[in-house]
């Protein structure tokens, strides 16, 4: 048993008066939630299995990114994506690189499947991709999987495609892109699938389409790959409902899409600035957050707006993030309460 895995860490028994600036989750479900409950009330099959092969979800996304079914690999959330990845490319020991701070599953699911990581931390106060020291390193050793989060989560920052070829070129393992915002940023990676066998996309329904509590998400990559990647997922891991859900969204939801991603942009910006009046350092995000540093009063400052029911994702005592909170941006009328609640704090 693997004694050193830390769990990851959530706030619990949230209650539904709490404004949550803490998950970088949409400030609300889409639209096509009301035909999903409709179609429920006139066909619910719940007492069968779905369909294994997610035929229909497959051709939806492969519309929605251009690209190949075969490319695709349906998943129950991008979590379970990951722990796909490990388990297909890690052996006990090999090494994967990853870059600090950043998502901190890429870590717990690969050191599950008995992979070490090696860590080479983005860039200190522009929190950018050390690419030199990456390449550097992947030219010395073997490594497995490098993870390239991208915009990466908690920064916001991005690594520049011609950054990602850089690596790709420099590795014969795996490079995992975790595109879960990426539709905040407006770049993607896809085309270089065409490119480049050791390339892998990391997609989520989470953030784009307003589904956190569905869990769906998918990984692309060559069609050798996804036939792996399909032989080690569960054969039935996404539910009936998830999966429904996730198909009427692609078919009715997409202007919408497009609509709540310019709103988020916009209010990116005038939170930052807000932010940045009251006295803050904003680092500048592509994502749908924000890391702010509150400097030695960010613990205090957390404290006193979780008592006025909002939550924020502290970051302050975490490595290469002293003093950083990062906050989901949310809809004008939140972002305001938050704003009036930190001028009262202040």
């Amino acid at each position: 048993m693997n004694k050193k895995i830390a769990p990851y860490q959530w706030a619990k028994n949230v209650g539904s008066e709490v404004l949550r600036f803490d998950t970088n989750t949409l400030p609300d479900p889409p639209p096509c939630i009301k035909e999903f409950l409709k179609e429920l009330t006139n066909s619910c099959p719940i007492n069968e299995y779905g369909d294994p092969s997610y035929d229909k979800l497959k051709k939806l996304i492969s519309k929605y990114e251009n690209i190949s079914e075969n490319t695709i690999t349906v998943t129950n959330s991008g979590d379970e994506a990951l722990d796909i990845i490990g388990k297909a490319f890690l052996n006990n020991g090999d090494y994967f690189l990853i870059q600090p701070p950043t998502y901190e599953i890429f870590k717990s699911q690969c050191e599950i499947n008995r992979g070490k990581a090696i860590e080479v931390p983005l860039l200190e106060k522009t929190f950018g991709t050390d690419v030199n020291n990456v390449i550097k390193i992947l030219k010395n050793k073997s490594i497995k999987i490098t993870f390239v989060c991208n915009p990466n989560n908690p920064t916001g920052t991005i690594t520049k495609l011609e950054e990602i070829e850089m690596i790709l070129k420099n590795t014969s393992g795996i490079v995992l892109v975790d595109e879960a915002y990426r539709e905040f940023y407006g770049v993607t990676c896809v085309p270089l699938l065409a490119k480049y066998d050791n390339l892998v996309i990391l997609r989520s329904f989470s953030k784009f389409g307003a589904m956190a509590g569905a869990r769906v998400g998918y990984l692309l990559a060559s069609e050798k790959l996804s036939r792996v990647f399909d032989a080690i997922r569960f054969p039935l891991g996404v539910s009936y409902f998830s999966c429904k859900l996730a198909e009427i969204l692609l078919e009715q939801d997409q202007n919408w899409i497009k609509e709540q991603t310019k709103m988020i942009k916009n209010e990116r910006e005038r939170l930052s600035r807000l932010l940045e009046k009251l006295g803050f350092f904003v680092y500048p995000s592509q994502a749908n957050f924000i890391l702010v540093n509150f400097g030695k009063r960010a613990e205090e400052i957390c404290q006193k707006l979780k008592e006025s029911n909002i939550l924020v994702r502290d970051r302050s005592n975490k490595k290469y993030l002293e003093g950083c909170v990062r906050i989901t941006i949310r809809n004008q009328k939140q972002n305001n309460i938050l704003i009036n609640s930190l001028k009262k704090i202040l």
